[in-house]
C-alpha cells in the first residue's frame, strides 16, 4: 500500500523524504506554499536533485502537493479570484519542476452566488492553469463535504469542471473519506464503498481518480461538515476505515492521512493504526 501523511518541506525535500520513511510511510503530502497563501517555496536545482535522489534511495512512491486553503477558485471577488488563478498556474508548473506526482486543490466556495456561478469560475481558472501545460504532474480537484457554499460535494459538480476543461489529460480528482461521508456516501461497509466507487466510475471515470485523503469523521453521515478525526475514532470507525482500504480500486491509490494530530511525529501512530486495521480478521 502507498500510505503516508501530510508533512512539511520547510527543511527541504530530502529531509521530508527521511521523515516520511521514519514515520513508516512511503508517500507524503505537503503544501505548495504557506497554507495562508504566502510566498511559494523557493527551491534550487540542487535541492530538488538531492530530494529526488533521496526519494529513489528510500523508495518513496508518490509525492503529493496541496494548494493552500486560501486559494478560492470560485471567489466572486476579483482580487481573490485573480490570486487563486495565479497560484494555480504557477504552482502546477512548480510542482512539475520538483517532481510532484499530483497537486490537490479544493474546488472553491461560491460565497452565496450559487453552484453554477462557482463552477463557471473554477472551470475558468482550471483552463487558465492548463493552457499550454504539458507536464507530468496531475491537477486533482478534491471531493468536498458541502460545508457552507463549497462546490464539489457532488460528483456531478466535478464532472462539469472536467467537461469545461475539455477533459484535459492532466486533470483529475482526489477523494477524501471524511468529506465523502459528510456529503452522504456511507463508507462504513464494503457495499457502501463499492457503491461510491461505482458512482465515480460512472460519472467521472476511475482513470481520473489520482489520490485518497484518508480521514475519519467527527460528524455523522450527511452532516455536510468538514471535521477530520483520528483513524478509527470517528463515525467511520475501524470498520469503515477497513472497508475503504480493502476496496480493490482504493488499494491502487496513494493514501494520505490528514488526521488532527498535535505533533507531526504522531502520524507514526496513525500509519500504524491503519496497518493494524488492515491486518485484522473477522
Amino acid at each position: 500500500m502507498i500510505l503516508g501523511a501530510h508533512l512539511t518541506i520547510t527543511a527541504g525535500l530530502a529531509a521530508a523524504m527521511d521523515l516520511c520513511v521514519e514515520l513508516g510511510g512511503n508517500t507524503f503530502q505537503f503544501f505548495t506554499r504557506n497554507p495562508r497563501g504566502g510566498k511559494q517555496r523557493d527551491m534550487t536545482d540542487g535541492e530538488i536533485q538531492e530530494g529526488n535522489e533521496r526519494r529513489a534511495a528510500l523508495g518513496v512512491q508518490a509525492l503529493v502537493g496541496h494548494f493552500p486553503y486560501t486559494v478560492n477558485l470560485a471567489s466572486p471577488k476579483p482580487d481573490a479570484y485573480r490570486f487563486a488563478r495565479d497560484v494555480l498556474y504557477q504552482d502546477l508548473r512548480w510542482g512539475d519542476r520538483i517532481g510532484a506526482d499530483v497537486l490537490v486543490v479544493h474546488p472553491g466556495s461560491h460565497v452565496g452566488e450559487g453552484v453554477d456561478a462557482g463552477i463557471e469560475r473554477i472551470a475558468g481558472a482550471v483552463r487558465h492553469a492548463l493552457d499550454g501545460y504539458a507536464g507530468r504532474t496531475r491537477l486533482l480537484l478534491e471531493t468536498m463535504s458541502g460545508q457552507g457554499s463549497e462546490v464539489g460535494y457532488e460528483p456531478g459538480h466535478l464532472r462539469r469542471i472536467l467537461e469545461a476543461a475539455d477533459w484535459h489529460p492532466a486533470l483529475g480528482v482526489c477523494l477524501d473519506s471524511c468529506h465523502l461521508f459528510a456529503a452522504g456516501f456511507d463508507l462504513r461497509t464494503p457495499e457502501g464503498v463499492a457503491g461510491m466507487v461505482e458512482t465515480f466510475d460512472r460519472v467521472i471515470g476511475l482513470d481520473r481518480i489520482g489520490c485518497l485523503h484518508l480521514n475519519d469523521s467527527k460528524t455523522p453521515l450527511g452532516s455536510h461538515r468538514d471535521r477530520h478525526e483520528l483513524i478509527g475514532r470517528g463515525h467511520l470507525g475501524r470498520a469503515g476505515i477497513r472497508a475503504i482500504l480493502e476496496n480493490p480500486f482504493i488499494r491502487t491509490l496513494p493514501v494520505v492521512l490528514e488526521t488532527p494530530v498535535d505533533d507531526i511525529r504522531e502520524y507514526a501512530d496513525e500509519i500504524r493504526a491503519v496497518r493494524e486495521i488492515l491486518a485484522e480478521r473477522d
